[in-house]
């Protein structure tokens, strides 16, 4: 099972492969982002909007990873979909 989900994410084109090293990129950066300024203001604030700021960033990049990842796959989809299309 495990074998059939990797060798399907390997034939993933490369155009969709960039898309999600990107995403994975920025949102990775947003996440450890979000996690400084929680750990700030556990540590030295102690302001509630700036722990609202960083939990907030940390849950929309989890989500805009998901969104990515989700999108890609589907672009890859259906550009093979439209590429072994037979007239």
């Amino acid at each position: 099972m495990m074998d059939k989900i990797v060798k399907s994410l390997n034939s993933v084109n490369s155009f969709s492969k960039g898309i999600i090293v990107t995403g994975c990129s920025i949102s990775l950066i947003l996440c450890i982002i979000g996690m400084i300024l929680v750990g700030y203001n556990s540590i030295i604030s102690r302001q509630v909007h700036l722990y609202n700021i960083g939990s907030t960033m940390i849950s929309t990049s989890v989500v805009l990873f998901a969104q990515i990842v989700i999108g890609a796959l589907i672009i890859d989809f259906f550009g093979n979909v439209l590429n072994n299309h037979d007239d």
